[in-house]
């Protein structure tokens, strides 16, 4: 298993880097991940810009976000 380069927030969850999220996109792992304290899903990875679009699962919003601003 590969070491991860992380960040402990504030919201007591641990940063995500492209590495991790790739990692979770391609082996179709189940993790729960987080934007502001809400849970999301991965929909696409924008590796020129290191943005995520996710969707909210508490609703139907969309939104491109930075993958560092997600959290496990």
């Amino acid at each position: 298993m590969d070491i991860l380069i992380i960040d402990n927030l504030d919201s007591g969850g641990i940063a995500m880097n492209l590495e991790r999220i790739n990692s979770i996109v391609n082996n179709k792992e189940k993790v729960d991940i987080y934007y502001n304290h809400r849970p999301v899903w991965i929909q696409e990875i924008d590796y020129n810009n290191q943005k995520a679009k996710v969707g909210f699962i508490d609703n139907f919003e969309e939104g491109n976000v930075l993958i560092k601003d997600l959290y496990e």
